[in-house]
C-alpha cells in the first residue's frame, strides 16, 4: 500500500499517515516521527505534508509495520543502564568487558526494529519497545541510557549502532574489523616499514604476516572512536635477509571475529653489498706558484651499506714535494676553509683521515683537497685518493699536480 499521490482534490491527514505506518488510525503521532519512518524524508532536515504524498512505508526485505525482533548489548554501570561511550566501541563489537572497567557488566535486552532489511539494520531505522504501537524503546537517551553513552551492539544484525533520543539508528558499523590497505613507505637491506590505513572502530589490534607466517600483532594507532574510520598505523618488518622477496600482508582482529586480509604486498629488500658509487668532481688539477697552496674545487662520493670505519688514502706521484692534505663533511661542502657544513678541517694524519662509522657509514661524503707546495722543490706530479670502508675501496679520484712551473 502507497499513501495517496498529490494531485486535484487529493487530501491526507495523520490518520492515513497512521494506517500506512501499520498504526491504529487514531494513534498519536508526532511529525518528525513519522517522517522518520520513510527513507529520504529526513534528509533535508526540514517536513511538510506534502512530502508524504505518494510514499511506501516498505522498502529492502523488510515490510513496515510488521518489525522484527533484534537484541541488544549494553552496559550496567553499577547499577546504571547506559550505552557504550564513543571509544568504548572495540569492546561493544567484542561483546566482552574484558577491557572495561571492572564495575561494568554486560546486559541484554529484546527490542523491535521497524527494519529497512529483515534481522539488519539501517540508517534511519527505528527500536519500538513492541511490536506495534509507537512506544519506544527504553534503550535510548532521554530513556534509560544518561546522555552520552549512545551506542549499542545488535546481537542479530552484528552490528554496532547508535541511537538517539529518538530512537533512530544511525552510525552503523559491522562488529567484524574492516579491511585495512597497506603500502610501502620505506625499507634497505635488512626492514621493510609500511604504511597501514583503515577504518579501527572496532580492531582490537592488527596481525602483520610474512610469507604466510602470523608474527607479533600490533596496537592501531587509534581504535575504538567513531571517527577512526581512517587510521594510519606504521609498522616495520626488521631482521629482514638482504636481497629477499617478501610478501607482506595484515588484517584487523578482534575478540569477535579476524577480519579479510589487507592487500599483499611483494617487496625486495635492498642488498647489503658494501659499495662505492657517484663519484662527482673527478678528476681535480691543482696549479699553483712555487711554493704555493692551492685548494681543489667541491667533489663528492656515495657509500652504501658500510660497515666499520672508512679509511681516507693520499697519495702522490712524481718528484713534486709539498703535503697533500684533505677535509670532509658529511652534510655538504666543506669549502675552501675546510670548516664549511661541519667540515673537519684540511688534514693529512692517519687520525684525521679515519672517518668513525658512527660519524659515517652510508649517504653522500663530501670532500675537498689541498697542496701546500715546498719552495724551490719539484713542482710537478700526480696524486690519488682512495676511499676504503668493509675492505672495498674506491681510487679513481686523482689529479695533477703543477706549481713553480
Amino acid at each position: 500500500m502507497a499513501l495517496q499521490s498529490a494531485g486535484t482534490n487529493v487530501t491526507m491527514s495523520m490518520k492515513d499517515i497512521n494506517v500506512e505506518l501499520g498504526e491504529n488510525a487514531t494513534d498519536t503521532l508526532d511529525m518528525n516521527t513519522a517522517a522518520g519512518q520513510f527513507t529520504g524524508l529526513l534528509d533535508d532536515n526540514t517536513i511538510s505534508m506534502d512530502e508524504f504524498y505518494g510514499l511506501t512505508f516498505s522498502a529492502g526485505s523488510g515490510t513496515y509495520g510488521s518489525r522484527n525482533s533484534h537484541t541488544f548489548r549494553f552496559l550496567d554501570d553499577d547499577g546504571t543502564n547506559r550505552g557504550y561511550s564513543d571509544g568504548e566501541l572495540v569492546a561493544a563489537a567484542e561483546n566482552d568487558d574484558t577491557h572495561l572497567p571492572g564495575d561494568f557488566t554486560i546486559l541484554g535486552q529484546s527490542d523491535f526494529v521497524d527494519d529497512y532489511i529483515n534481522d539488519d539494520l539501517t540508517n534511519g531505522d527505528t527500536i519500538f519497545a513492541n511490536s506495534t504501537g509507537t512506544t519506544l524503546t527504553n534503550l535510548r537517551p532521554g530513556g534509560d541510557f544518561p546522555s552520552q553513552t549512545t551506542f549499542m551492539l545488535d546481537t542479530t544484525a552484528d552490528k554496532i549502532f547508535q541511537v538517539d533520543s529518538d530512537a533512530d539508528i544511525s552510525n552503523i558499523k559491522s562488529r567484524t574489523p574492516a579491511t585495512p590497505t597497506i603500502s610501502e613507505t620505506s625499507k634497505d637491506a635488512n626492514s621493510i616499514t609500511i604504511s597501514i590505513v583503515g577504518d579501527t572502530t572496532v580492531t582490537r589490534q592488527y596481525a602483520p604476516f610474512k610469507a604466510g607466517s602470523e608474527l607479533t600483532n600490533i596496537l592501531p594507532s587509534a581504535s575504538g572512536s567513531i571517527g577512526n574510520d581512517s587510521v594510519t598505523t606504521s609498522y616495520t618488518y626488521s631482521g629482514l635477509a638482504a636481497s629477499t622477496s617478501f610478501a607482506l600482508k595484515v588484517r584487523g582482529e578482534n575478540l569477535h571475529a579476524n577480519g579479510s586480509d589487507s592487500n599483499t604486498l611483494t617487496i625486495t629488500t635492498d642488498d647489503d653489498t658494501t659499495a662505492w658509487s657517484n663519484l662527482s668532481g673527478d678528476p681535480q688539477n691543482m696549479l699553483g706558484a712555487d711554493g704555493g697552496t692551492e685548494v681543489s674545487n667541491a667533489a663528492s662520493i656515495d657509500l652504501a651499506n658500510g660497515s666499520g670505519n672508512t679509511v681516507i688514502t693520499m697519495g702522490t706521484s712524481g718528484g713534486i714535494v709539498g703535503t697533500l692534505q684533505i677535509a670532509y663533511s658529511t652534510s655538504g661542502d666543506p669549502g675552501s676553509s675546510g670548516t664549511a657544513n661541519g667540515g673537519s678541517g684540511f688534514g693529512s694524519s692517519g687520525t684525521h683521515r679515519t672517518i668513525a662509522e658512527g660519524t659515517y657509514s652510508s649517504g653522500t661524503l663530501h670532500f675537498r683537497t689541498k697542496f701546500i707546495h715546498v719552495s724551490t722543490k719539484d713542482g710537478s706530479g700526480d696524486y690519488t685518493v682512495t676511499f676504503t670502508n668493509n675492505s672495498v675501496a674506491d681510487g679513481n679520484f686523482n689529479g695533477s699536480l703543477a706549481f713553480g712551473l
